[in-house]
């Protein structure tokens, strides 16, 4: 069933998130990372699921560096609330 039905009025959410935590799913030497990403809101409730794929110059700089990894992720949750 892929057919889309519109919400009228639109809604509107608010998203508070307070914390992160990630898994490696997937590690490809030399190529690529897949992790999943899950985002809580201050009551400790699972807000959202997300999973990214780490691949090319992100990947290279990630090196043994699990800061860099964090900071890349913290961006990457941002991404889609930025304009």
């Amino acid at each position: 069933m892929d057919q889309e039905f519109a919400v009228y009025p639109p809604i509107k959410k608010t998203l508070t998130i307070s914390k992160f935590k990630y898994n490696i799913l997937e590690i490809k030497l030399f190529e690529s990372i897949r992790i999943a990403v899950y985002l809580y809101g201050d009551n400790d409730l699972l807000i959202e699921a997300r999973q990214y794929i780490i691949n090319g110059d992100e990947y290279k700089y990630w090196s043994t560096d699990d800061q860099y990894i964090i900071t890349l992720i913290k961006q990457k949750i941002q991404q889609p609330w930025i304009i």
